[in-house]
């Protein structure tokens, strides 16, 4: 029978320190139990991108999402749901309770490195999206964590940047979608960010967590810091902060707490809140009558009941938006003969950007390989090359090259030591298959521990040709590479030689050559040693949030091609029907901890695009990315453009549907595409000095820029181009008075014109507009709903409605401390299809005076 239990009397028998144990976690995704009145623990996982379970990188596969982008570019909030329902029975599968996502934060600049992550530039946008993926997770029984409140929007200098907003940029684009969560889903968990805001740290910001979610939002659920991303003992326990992650506590520990309760300077009031939450969490998510824990286990792709496979191929092929498509080049039917395939991202497995949010899937799919799959079996030939090179350190062997000696799969394997000089017996062998290898805490159960311990890593390795070879070695710890025993690279550990890998906590690579044999066998061995830098007291204070978590190794190898990459690939594309060129950038140039190194797509990528379009017919452009990247000058020599961001386990097929036109494409741009990055209005302080950042554009995020200063980006906002076309009609409103209490209903007739037998979407979105002269100052238009309607055949309609509130049309007004529509407010209602192509159609009044906190 099910048990309520009794919360408040928990909290009258519970001790201080039982109380304060609450407040921190027991181990990396574990809230802590008190065995003594039978309250359990609960389980959280990542991401954004699925349910990751417990293992960094190496762990039980679980479901590889689209991107946060991806779905953005959707503008589909059924579809989100549908996601939120994937991702919480893909969380039970993981035995957790409560997924950490969604990632809310907005796309400030184009070179963020985490944008991939996010769904949007536009608060509105972001907002209703959260709301969907929210209320998708938790009609499931599964907590939503909407994260990283707030401002985490450059991942440089993340742990100590300072983000300079004034009050109304704040609340009206950073905090908003975050409200708007709140407001209509209730999270049971929001996740605090590393940064400062105005000067403060957000785990510890009473402005942020008491005086704003707590008292103005009136939202009561858990807020829980990013892992390692509590700043302090005292200040974050007075100021709001109800959960220590990841455990056991860095700055919560009874000891630590000791001298500040003997002094009186923890609030015993909050500690009660925080404890209260827990408690309440650990009721809402069912652990009083479940406290199990079960071994994660990866669920059946083919599930009757979400029928996972189809879900993800169909929610990927919705992100991918069209560019561009002179001529009718797309479709490209199966009875073409014969189809070049071209490009770096093409045949290796680009899923998704990299860092927490990173899955070991069940199964891949490459553009490649499903374009074969389509096309061969109706007689045309496939041909393919590489074309150019694209890595931002050498690659680590592709599968089958380097092979684990003890099983004979592609891999390595590691021979664990509980010693920390690789002395004593192997108490542990275990398997991985990436070369690039980050352990998170999860060392084997014989280890036990994360510091202290040793590894060999060995594999077999093969190459494919004959040549003087590269070989590179990074590693987080000190580390040797031997090949056949010969010491050929080594790494020494110093903590002052940090480079970009591994979340920046580890080395930079070292590179050497080798002359080596196609076909021979050659033997790699790594030995590793734990770095434990937590254990020197001279680099305590140097060391970042989680740093003393990570362990690994990253071994690259690359056979030597002096050809012309993008030259061999024209050639093959000379003698082609068409050419699909798949560019774009990975998990290295995208990735949490640092921000994009470059504009322009890397490597040779673009004189490959300007090669093959000089000599084949028609050429398509494939861009996997996560953010907008340089498309002047190549865009002009492509037939056709898709943009298909990060597409996790689905990638390949969502292409194939796309370009072989057995789904149209619907997908439409959730941030604006710059010409130049000069252009964008974070320019000229993104990423910021001397770890200050001031949000000096306001107000005027992504295309509220270009609004204001009258010049055209390279693509808008909203811009996505279909294998129809279609007419949109304003048909009625509502209501023309704004209340706080009554929604206003647009109705948009949409009407699919020809041009392609395929059913197609079109997405309709809704803008309003202020007259400028008012009292605060206020983009020339904002988005304030949208919706997209069903396929439709050449020749059909559909009325597509669009539901909006006072809200949407709200400014936050710093003097009086509330937002507010002023009385006698009119606003011109525009509808369209992208930031370019809005309208007028309607009139909406304020006629009296509409506040709100």
């Amino acid at each position: 029978m099910e048990q309520r239990p009794d919360i408040k009397g928990m909290l009258d028998v519970l001790s201080l320190e039982q109380k304060l144990a609450l407040l921190a976690g027991e181990s990396q995704w574990r809230t802590a139990t008190i065995p003594d009145f039978s309250i359990p623990s609960l389980k959280v996982s990542d991401g954004p991108s699925g349910a990751r379970g417990e293992v960094f990188g190496e762990g039980i596969p679980a479901a590889f999402l689209p991107s946060g982008v991806s779905l953005g570019a959707t503008w589909d909030v059924d579809l989100i749901k549908e996601i939120g329902h994937l991702l919480a029975e893909e969380c039970k599968s993981k035995s957790a309770s409560v997924l950490l996502a969604p990632t809310i934060c907005l796309h400030r600049h184009p070179l963020g490195g985490r944008n991939f992550e996010a769904f949007s530039e536009d608060p509105f946008l972001t907002g209703k999206l959260a709301v969907a993926h929210v209320q998708g997770i938790q009609s499931k029984g599964i907590g939503a964590t909407p994260k990283h409140f707030v401002a985490n929007d450059q991942e440089t200098k993340r742990f100590k940047i300072n983000a300079r907003i004034d009050a109304r940029t704040l609340r009206e684009v950073y905090l908003l979608p975050f409200q708007m969560a709140v407001r209509e889903a209730d999270p049971w968990c929001m996740m605090t960010a590393y940064n400062k805001v105005n000067g403060a740290h957000c785990d510890a910001s009473k402005e942020l967590l008491i005086d704003i979610a707590r008292e103005e939002w009136n939202w009561n659920g858990v807020f829980m810091s990013d892992w390692g991303g509590t700043t302090s003992t005292v200040e974050s326990i007075n100021n709001g902060l109800d959960l220590e992650m990841p455990g056991p506590p860095a700055k919560r520990s009874l000891e630590l707490l000791q001298e500040p309760l003997k002094k009186g300077r923890v609030d015993l009031k909050r500690v009660d809140e925080s404890a209260s939450r827990i408690l309440h969490l650990l009721q809402k998510a069912d652990r009083y009558n479940n406290p199990r824990d079960e071994p994660e286990y990866c669920r059946d792709m083919n599930d009757s009941a979400l029928n996972t496979k189809a879900l993800l191929r169909r929610a990927a092929a919705s992100g991918i938006v069209m560019l561009k498509n002179k001529s009718n080049t797309l479709p490209l039917k199966a009875d073409v003969s014969k189809l070049a395939v071209l490009g770096p991202n093409a045949e290796r497995i680009v899923a998704g950007g990299g860092g927490s949010s990173y899955i070991k899937a069940p199964y891949w799919t490459s553009v490649l390989d499903s374009i074969k799959s389509y096309y061969e079996p109706a007689g045309a030939q496939v041909l393919h090359h590489v074309g150019a090179k694209v890595n931002r350190f050498l690659p680590t062997p592709v599968p089958g090259v380097a092979k684990d000696p003890h099983n004979g799969q592609s891999g390595v394997c590691l021979e664990w030591h509980d010693s920390h000089d690789l002395t004593g017996t192997v108490v542990a062998t275990t398997h991985i298959d990436d070369l690039y290898f980050m352990g998170f805490g999860d060392v084997p159960p014989e280890i036990g521990r994360l510091t202290g311990y040793s590894f060999r890593a060995r594999t077999v390795l093969t190459p494919k040709t004959s040549g003087t070879h590269k070989i590179s070695l990074a590693a987080i710890g000190p580390a040797k590479l031997y090949l056949d025993d010969e010491l050929i690279l080594e790494q020494d550990g110093d903590f002052d030689k940090k480079g970009p890998l591994f979340f920046t906590y580890g080395s930079d690579e070292v590179v050497t050559t080798r002359n080596m044999v196609a076909g021979l066998s050659y033997d790699f061995r790594i030995e590793y040693h734990s770095h434990d830098r937590q254990l020197q007291d001279g680099l305590k204070h140097l060391i970042e949030p989680m740093e003393d978590k990570f362990q690994g190794f990253r071994l690259g190898y690359e056979e030597v091609n002096p050809s012309d990459l993008p030259l061999e690939a024209a050639e093959i594309a000379k003698r082609c029907d068409a050419a699909v060129i798949v560019v774009g950038r990975d998990k290295e140039w995208e990735t949490e901890s640092q921000d994009i190194p470059c504009f322009e797509l890397p490597g040779e990528q673009v004189r490959l695009i300007q090669q093959v379009s000089t000599c084949c017919k028609r050429v398509i452009v494939v861009v996997q990315a996560g953010t907008p990247v340089l498309m002047d000058p190549w865009i002009d020599q492509a037939d056709a453009v898709l943009y298909t961001w990060y597409q996790g386990q689905e990638l390949g097929n969502a292409v194939l549907d796309i370009i072989s036109g057995q789904i149209n494409p619907s997908g439409r741009l959730p941030v604006t595409f710059p010409r130049r990055l000069e252009d964008c209005p974070a320019f000229s302080s993104f990423p910021g000095e001397l770890l200050e950042s001031t949000y000096s554009e306001g107000l005027y995020i992504g295309y509220r820029w270009w609004d204001l200063v009258g010049s055209k980006p390279q693509f808008p906002i909203g811009f996505g181009l279909s294998f129809n076309s279609f007419r949109l009609q304003p048909e009625s409103v509502t209501s023309t008075t704004l209340s706080l209490t009554d929604r206003v209903e647009f109705s948009v007739l949409v009407e699919n014109i020809g041009g392609s037998d395929v059913p197609g979407r079109e997405t309709v979105v809704v803008w309003f507009s202020q007259d400028l002269s008012q009292r605060l100052a206020r983009p020339v238009k904002q988005i304030c709903g949208f919706s997209k309607s069903s396929p439709l055949n050449p020749g059909e309609k559909e009325v597509v409605k669009i539901k909006t509130d006072a809200y949407a049309f709200g400014m936050f007004d710093p003097s009086q401390g509330r937002w507010v529509i002023d009385a006698g407010s009119s606003f011109t209602v525009l509808v369209g299809r992208n930031a370019q192509d809005a309208t007028p159609a309607w009139q909406l009044e304020a006629k009296e005076e509409i506040t709100w906190i």
